[in-house]
């Protein structure tokens, strides 16, 4: 036997079970996916999936919470322990051995070092040369101890209770990992508590022993679910058919075929060799951005906080993608890997051609849907012919428009070579920069208005597909005001506009950047987060029956006991009480701030108009 190996996996959720298939094309598979979407589980149940394939060896799995019982002598677990029993750890019996595979957490890879003085000796050798310390097994009145000690000075070896987690960590997975009983290795978040640096340690030495088990040999299969950058090795192409996504638990996982012919492409392969942390990080997530260098990065940042837009939480991340014609092989290459990338493209990227707009528009039915109610066949056709239009009319009537466009810094920083590309980059950004009524003036039968006015459907149906333009020209356009004739700044001039936005209004730098805000808005897909919502309909369970007993003229009534009845411990959130024949109802909780609070409302108003216009300016 040999890979490819094809597995099937059941995964027991709560509301049922699900038929799983993933491939292990090699020794070492990673599962990628945010929190919830069902790695664990998946991982889990490929418990019962391998032993066919293990030549008589163990299928071990370690569980994300590993350090499991050893945590009663590291913390105080329950709050009633006082002194933390460090000195205490103990990891088992002699009777613990023989479970040892099966444990789930530290403990059973610590019975392995007790049972395997070779397995030690591999360990304490590269604990004594990369981090100074040895490990010593003893036993102590039939209880497994756990002790280290520093080989850089003089002193007495200590209790593991005292070492660092990560370090457990390490010496526990590295025990697994060179036990050559074990076949298979599943890890649930090998990365728990470790440096960077010594996570890319452990990920070396997985990939040393990874591989298919045989008797003889001590290469296992190895599958990991992981969250860090630092446990993928991405060198080339074939590497990323052992990657396995998952984006929900109901949802079948994403994984590349071996075979698949996109990964023969020479464009792909030459992007997957050059990979950097920043593509590594778009791999965890479902709709990454992707923007057109640092700078972008720098101020699409700082507008999401400003703007409270969390591109993060709704599952996004920026990436840079450095270089012209980069775009749609990033687009493409992520689109395998089941994400819906979504892109912040300068003007130029639909001004030099259609290739960025045709990798989002052909074959999505939204483009198709807008196309057709335009009068056009397909979406491709509708973009084709507006392009086309667009260039005709900017090389037979340049004149009309290079007044205005030749103050923008497509054609001031143009090159001989590049004339008649720089012409279509102002021109276009010239649409979009001057007021309808100067573009009406330019010519009398309005052909740059109505052009303007068929890009502007153009762009709307690119929004629909996850296609966003810098319509003003590079993220710099946007910049001290709009001005379009700077060139293309430094991530330096980034962080100086950042200085400026601090400074101007939020209705200024949503008129100003909303091309950019409305991208951002697109790649959350959340709403907003107002804790206002969350407190509405406890306000006015309590609001409601508290106006009416002060309208029937009960102003003496305890109208906090009443919110106690009704809401019990909640009703600590507020306060209410009666001044000037008003209830006035304010919020209690200091971590909760809304500006509008205290309201007072009239025994003639509407208490929950009144609640809802306070709630709604908060």
């Amino acid at each position: 036997m040999s890979f490819p190996i094809c597995l099937a996996a059941t995964v027991s959720a709560h509301n049922g079970s699900y038929q799983r298939r993933i491939t292990l094309n090699r020794g070492l598979t990673v599962l990628l996916g945010p929190n919830g979407s069902g790695k664990t589980h998946l991982l889990r149940s490929l418990k019962n999936s391998l032993p066919a394939h293990m030549a008589g060896k163990q299928v071990r799995f370690l569980s994300a919470g590993r350090m499991g019982l050893m945590e009663r002598f590291r913390s105080d677990y329950d709050g009633q322990r006082g002194n933390i029993r460090y000195d205490e750890a103990t990891y088992g019996s002699k009777a613990d051995a023989a479970r040892r595979h099966r444990t789930e957490t530290l403990s059973g890879d610590f019975q392995t070092l007790a049972e395997r003085a070779d397995i030690l000796i591999k360990i304490q050798e590269r604990l004594r040369k990369l981090f100074r310390r040895d490990v010593l097994i003893d036993w102590d009145g039939g209880n497994l101890k756990v002790s280290f000690s520093r080989t850089d000075h003089a002193g007495n070896p200590y209790s593991s209770g005292r070492e660092a987690s990560g370090l457990m960590h390490l010496v526990g997975i590295l025990a697994a990992l060179y036990d050559d009983d074990v076949g298979a290795l599943l890890l649930d978040e090998p990365e728990v508590s470790m440096h960077p640096q010594l996570q890319a340690f452990l990920l070396r030495e997985m990939i040393g022993v990874a591989g298919f088990p045989a008797v003889g040999s001590n290469k296992k299969i190895i599958v990991i679910a992981t969250h860090s950058t630092e446990m993928l090795q991405i060198q080339s192409a074939d590497d990323l058919s052992s990657l396995v996504f998952c984006y929900d638990l109901a949802v079948d996982p994403v994984q590349i075929e071996n075979d698949a012919a996109e990964l023969k492409n020479k464009k792909i392969q030459g992007l997957i060799s050059r990979l950097g942390q920043e593509h590594k990080l778009s791999l965890f997530s479902k709709r990454p951005l992707l923007v057109e260098g640092p700078s972008d990065v720098i101020i699409c940042s700082a507008l999401a906080q400003k703007a409270n837009v969390h591109l993060e939480g709704a599952g996004s991340q920026l990436l840079p993608v450095i270089g012209k014609g980069q775009m749609p092989i990033v687009v493409k290459l992520l689109r395998l890997l089941g994400k819906e990338p979504i892109c912040l493209a300068d003007a130029d990227a639909i001004a030099d051609g259609l290739d960025l707009a045709n990798a989002y528009i052909a074959d999505d039915q939204k483009a198709a849907d807008i196309a057709g109610t335009h009068g056009f066949c397909d979406a491709n056709t509708m973009a084709s012919s507006i392009f086309s239009d667009f260039c005709k009319l900017v090389e037979a009537r340049w004149e009309e428009v290079a007044s205005y466009a030749e103050s923008h810094s497509y054609w001031i920083e143009r090159s001989q070579s590049e004339e008649v590309q720089a012409k279509r980059r102002a021109t276009l950004c010239t649409l979009f920069l001057i007021a309808d009524c100067e573009l009406e003036k330019l010519a009398d039968d309005r052909a740059w208005i109505q052009i303007k006015q068929r890009f502007k459907v153009l762009f709307e149906m690119f929004a629909e597909c996850g296609l966003h333009i810098l319509r003003k020209g590079s993220i710099e356009s946007y910049y001290n005001e709009g001005d379009c004739s700077r060139s293309i700044g430094k991530p330096i001039d980034a962080v100086n506009e950042i200085g400026r936005l601090n400074e101007l209004s939020g209705s200024t730098i949503e008129t100003q950047y909303a091309d950019v805000l409305r991208c951002l808005r697109y790649a959350a897909s959340v709403e907003p987060i107002r804790e206002a919502d969350a407190l509405r309909d406890l306000l006015l369970s309590v609001v409601a029956p508290a106006h009416a007993r002060l309208k029937a003229g009960e102003e003496s009534y305890d109208f906090n006991m009443l919110a106690r009845q009704i809401l019990g411990d909640r009703s600590k959130i507020f306060r209410l009480s009666v001044i000037d024949r008003k209830l006035v109802v304010e919020i209690a909780s200091k971590i909760i701030d809304l500006g509008r609070f205290p309201i007072s409302i009239a025994r003639d108003e509407d208490p929950l108009a009144r609640i809802n216009a306070a709630l709604a300016s908060s």
